[in-house]
């Protein structure tokens, strides 16, 4: 298409024609009144004047395009001419979720005005409610509005080297339980009396032989001080026992300094110096530390390995999952897919090293096969790699922690670990750490002077858990009574299972269902590890049946590596894709979703130390239903198993729970390979397992919930189209002012005015003793207000047709 001339604007004497500057401001002010946004880019012409491109930002893939020419008339006059050219696309573009006229919208009316003052602005001006913003969109635009006012902090706060250097020297000679180590360039460790108790109380348990080694994490944060330092931090791990009885992993922070930048030379240098004051206190970190959790940061990794040259550097999964969400290249569904894998591999996949192995390169397959070739050649480069085991070779990560399920013993100094100490635990503690401290500090902390930035730090971490508090207790026993007989544990959100939670049940519905979901294995010593006994449980669905073909191919999970058993699942077509010669990634998900194994290991230690579950909320948290149900059937003395025993019979025997239930215990054998029909069939028994599980959940809660009460039947259709417009507003009104959002109460109570609502119809649909409700619950004024003059008419309205109808009689 050419160019046609839009308009032709006169400009003042004093606009200067040659400033890019000012055409640029020029455009900006024309697309304002437009209502358009556009992308700008400055052009050449022929003539002696300036162009000024502008391409449309407003609509999806949009061919319009205007050209500002600035220049000088033959009378000397300046004009701005304005050139169109293409027409506008239909669809809206959208920027995070939201359409660009909607932003600048949103813009416009919080410029001035909270997302509240806007509604009620729009509402006084009598716009259509069609017309009106959202309320994400209202509040995201005012706060970009709120810190475009707000002034940008200057290096260290506004504190200068000299200032910063006196201020640790003072907090050294004030007295306080905080000291400090700190070098001329500003770079240093806070230190207190706790932190090395803290230490001392964790080197003394590894001696002791719960752990046999020390799990650290080390973290650097820039949201507290300033853009260029930030705020270190170096933690150990524990298990602590939860609210609920239940262990969880906690940091025992025994570390805290500043860095100037996250680089290898500053980040040494705290390790460095955290080392030597330990060391002082006579506390030896290298000696026990197995791991150290970290970013993907490579300063601080090199820092580490420096500092612990014998310890495992372990990256952190969720920043290892939003690398790959960040590649460039691929699809973003692509990269969904490929990342959301990777943290199930990562997360659930940690009890066997073959079966993790062969998941990893079956999603490369896979990859290959979608023609993603760039993001496979990343992965194998920057995420896995493939190290010897035992003879064989076999896919790891840096980000992976393994459980065996067939020994207790962990190598020390390993990617090996105890449950309860993998990365994803340990990241999601780390977390919680930065969150809990950054809700004591003020919320304008990063704008402070650094001075003044560490003293509310220091007071937040000793509110939090340093420098005076009672002793460590960290040693672990015992079953939580929530896990025997108590309601129904949620384990953490999956995204490769469509990012919902599953649902555990207690023993207690377990022992209901037994024996018909419980098949039970007996082992040599060193037949599969050290494995004495094996149970086959559900996971979700404590009713589910475990037959012979599902509990033989769960045991041979174990011991996946041998080539006999991978033979038979190839043969599979309900597990393996023959084309591809590939795994099938989803019916991995499914068998792990519906299906565990507990395995109990040979060793001196009690039940409960040497049993193992396959399942993801075990590798979390080291205890879960599946394993208190295998104690319980092992005749393991617990206070909380007599409730089951009493649950059953009123005049039960004294003789073990598996002989209550005749639960048969077959001896495995290593010649029993499961065929390639069993297989087969659980992968099919899976599948209808899950299916039902998600058509369930879909009825309770969820998307499915929400459409199935606002869509109509075809009923309520039918009747629908014989309605009146008056009685389908009604409704309308009803369901706005039923709802739990601010948003559509007031658009709901706005409604009622513009369609003048009388008092007989709120009566008959309700609406009166809704509104008085929202009156009396909210706190917001404007809400209130309108709420008291829709009641206020509807009294005066009442009282005139009293005083009417008594005069008429």
């Amino acid at each position: 298409m050419e160019w046609e001339q839009q308009a032709v604007i006169r400009l003042s004497p004093d606009f200067d024609v040659t400033s890019h500057a000012e055409c640029r401001r020029a455009v900006l002010a024309w697309l304002a009144q437009q209502s358009m946004e556009a992308k700008m880019k400055i052009g050449r012409s022929a003539g002696e004047h300036v162009a000024v491109y502008a391409y449309c930002q407003t609509h999806k893939d949009c061919p319009r395009k205007w050209r500002h020419i600035f220049q000088l008339t033959e009378d000397g006059a300046k004009e701005h001419i304005v050139h169109v050219n293409g027409n506008h696309a239909t669809e809206p573009r959208l920027v995070r979720g939201t359409a660009v006229a909607v932003r600048r919208q949103a813009d416009a009316l919080t410029e001035a005005n909270t997302p509240m003052q806007a509604m009620v602005q729009l509402a006084a001006q009598g716009a259509e409610m069609e017309t009106w913003p959202c309320t994400a969109a209202l509040v995201q635009s005012r706060r970009r509005a709120v810190r475009k006012k707000s002034a940008s902090a200057e290096f260290g706060g506004g504190t200068g080297l000299g200032q910063w250097l006196e201020h640790l020297r003072k907090i050294n000679e004030d007295g306080s339980v905080w000291s400090t180590v700190v070098r001329e360039d500003g770079c240093g460790i806070v230190t207190c009396q706790k932190f090395a108790d803290a230490a001392a109380a964790m080197i003394a348990q590894a001696r002791g032989g719960d752990h046999d080694y020390l799990v650290g994490v080390h973290d650097c944060t820039y949201k507290v001080f300033s853009s260029d330092w930030g705020l270190w931090k170096f933690c150990l791990c524990a298990k602590k026992y939860d609210r609920e009885g239940i262990p969880r992993t906690t940091l025992v922070q025994v570390g805290l300094g500043f860095v100037p930048k996250e680089g290898q030379e500053h980040m040494l240098t705290v390790l460095h110096l955290m080392k030597e004051w330990h060391s002082s206190k006579n506390n030896d970190l290298s000696q026990f530390l197995h791991q150290v959790h970290a970013d993907e940061s490579l300063g601080g990794q090199n820092a580490l390995r420096k500092a612990f040259p014998k310890t495992v550097f372990v990256l952190d999964v969720r920043h290892q999952v939003s690398s790959i969400m960040r590649r460039a290249g691929s699809k973003k569904e692509v990269r969904a897919m490929v990342a959301a894998n990777m943290q199930f591999a990562l997360s659930a996949l940690g009890f066997s090293r073959p079966l993790f192995s062969l998941y990893i390169d079956s999603l490369l397959v896979r990859l290959v096969e979608l023609g993603e070739l760039d993001l496979a050649a990343y992965l194998q480069k920057d995420v896995v790699e493939k190290v010897t085991v035992e003879g064989k070779e076999m896919w790891t990560s840096a980000c992976c922690c393994f459980i065996s399920l067939l020994g207790t013993s962990v190598k020390f100094q390993s990617h090996e670990a105890n449950p309860g100490m993998t990365s994803t635990t340990i990241s999601q503690s780390l977390e919680a750490s930065w969150h809990h401290m950054k809700k004591l500090l003020p919320g304008n902390v990063a704008k402070m002077p650094a001075t003044d930035a560490l003293n509310h730090i220091l007071k937040a971490t000793e509110a939090w858990d340093c420098a005076k508090g009672s002793a460590l207790k960290l040693k672990l026993g015992g079953l939580s009574s929530r896990l025997v007989s108590g309601e129904a544990i949620f384990t953490e959100r999956v995204k490769v299972l469509d990012d919902h939670q599953m649902r555990l049940p207690c023993a207690r519905l377990l022992w209901q269902s037994c024996p018909g979901n419980t098949k039970s294995f007996e082992f040599d010593i060193g037949e599969v590890g050290d494995v004495r006994q094996a149970f086959v449980l559900p996971v979700t669905n404590a009713s589910m049946v475990v037959d012979d073909d599902v509990a033989c191919c769960m045991v041979s999970l174990l011991r996946l590596c041998d080539s006999s058993v991978q033979k038979h699942l190839e043969k599979s077509p309900g597990m393996w894709h023959e084309e591809a010669g590939r795994l099938s990634l989803t019916k991995v998900k499914e068998i792990l979703a519906n299906v565990c194994v507990v395995t109990l290991v040979a060793g001196p230690e009690e039940v409960l130390d040497r049993l193992r579950c396959s399942c993801l909320y075990f590798a979390k948290t080291s205890r879960c239903s599946h394993m208190a149900f295998a104690a319980f059937l092992l005749g393991h003395h617990n206070d909380y198993f007599q409730d089951l025993i009493d649950f059953t019979r009123k005049d039960a025997p004294k003789q073990p729970p598996s002989a209550c239930v005749k639960l048969t215990r077959k001896k495995y054998s290593r010649a029993a390979i499961p065929s390639a029909a069993a297989w087969k069939r659980m992968a099919t028994i899976c599948a209808e397992a899950s299916e039902k599980y998600n058509k369930r959940r879909k009825t309770d809660k969820g998307e499915a919930q929400a459409a199935m009460e606002t869509t109509p039947t075809k009923q309520e259709l039918a009747a629908g189209k014989n309605k009146d417009p008056r009685a389908l507003s009604l409704e309308t009104i009803r369901d706005k002012l039923g709802a739990k959002d601010f948003h559509s109460n007031f658009s709901g109570m706005h409604l009622c005015i513009k369609h003048a609502v009388t008092v007989q119809e709120a009566k008959e649909h309700g609406l009166g003793k809704m509104i008085l409700g929202l009156k009396h619950k909210t706190t917001s004024a404007p809400t209130k207000a309108l709420a008291n003059q829709l009641l206020q008419a509807w009294v005066v309205e009442t009282r005139a047709s009293a005083s009417s109808a008594k005069s008429s009689s």
